[in-house]
């Protein structure tokens, strides 16, 4: 008997054709989609954040849109809880559950089953990990770590990463290395991880042309409703990409063409960190996508092939 929940991810950076791809797929595999975007999450943000529109969430459920307002907070350990929660449901309902979007953190907290109660935070611990920073220095930090968590060290590079690690080591007497390792294993989820990509210049400029389609879809007026609505400018998500630019429009600090131009150039920033984020993730199969239908055909190989051991629970 099959015991994991077989999970299929389309994740890249933005402007890859993520959700046409799991558009797609879900369709061909009786799916439903899961969001993975951090500010798809917040109401009556549609155009800035790429939301697909109410008839194509007609034509295949989505998940994990509009959850909470534009002022309230929304943490990794909410996203997740909702998300495993949703997952298990739609595998219930014998259907392929689908996680899409560029949030690399939500996607290896699911995928990876992230112990997040199992890695607490003490405020006094962390200020005299700190104080011991300060009096003996990184050297003597490293060494510390490379003793308890030598995989950890390897790849914590900041002073924030390092203390955090002998932080969890100090409270918990296990290192994060070994946290994670146990709760990857107790995954609930058999996931199946493609990371979709174009060539850089094809990227940028999908990433350009989208930028320019949504000031003239209406982003301004969006950003404008929302501070209609009573939300803050200094909101977090109002410091997302997009609404922070109409935001310096509205305000004057910016002409309408050095709002799209510094949309642009920080959404290329931003399909940066996501390449670096999912490249450093295990497991992931990379596809180049310009060629869309060449895509599809590829991940719906290996999907099919993966879903035989669950061909009794799922009809497709």
């Amino acid at each position: 008997m099959v015991s994991k929940i077989p999970l299929l991810v389309i994740a890249g950076p933005t402007a890859s054709g993520k959700s046409a791809a799991a558009l797609e797929l879900a369709q061909i595999f009786n799916g439903e989609i899961v969001s993975a975007d951090s500010m798809q999450v917040y109401k009556y943000m549609d155009i800035g954040t790429a939301k697909v529109d109410l008839a194509t969430q007609a034509q295949v459920p989505h998940h994990m849109l509009d959850v909470v307002e534009p002022d309230e907070d929304f943490s990794l350990a909410q996203y997740k809880a909702q998300a495993d929660k949703i997952i298990q449901d739609i595998w219930r309902r014998q259907r392929l559950p689908i996680m899409a979007g560029g949030t690399g953190l939500y996607i290896k907290a699911v995928t990876e089953n992230y112990p997040l109660e199992q890695m607490p935070f003490d405020a006094g611990c962390r200020a005299e990990l700190n104080r011991i920073w300060d009096e003996r220095g990184r050297g003597y930090m490293v060494s510390w770590l490379r003793q308890v968590d030598p995989e950890t060290a390897a790849k914590a590079m900041d002073r924030r990463r390092i203390v955090r690690a002998l932080e969890i080591y100090e409270l918990t007497g296990s290192s994060q290395t070994e946290i994670h390792r146990r709760a990857k294993a107790e995954s609930p989820f058999d996931a199946l991880i493609f990371a979709l990509t174009l060539p850089r210049q094809r990227l940028y400029e999908r990433i350009e042309t989208r930028a320019e389609a949504m000031v003239i879809q209406g982003l301004i007026g969006e950003y404008i409703k929302l501070i209609e609505r009573g939300y803050s400018p200094g909101a977090k998500a109002m410091q997302g990409l997009g609404y922070y630019h109409a935001g310096m429009y509205v305000a004057g600090s910016w002409t309408r063409e050095e709002m799209i131009a510094n949309l642009q150039r920080d959404t290329r920033r931003y399909a940066k960190r996501q390449l670096s984020w999912f490249r450093g993730m295990e497991d992931v199969i990379w596809l180049d996508n310009n060629n869309p239908q060449s895509s599809l055909e590829r991940i719906s190989l290996l999907t099919a092939g993966k879903l035989q051991q669950y061909s009794e629970v799922l009809k497709i």
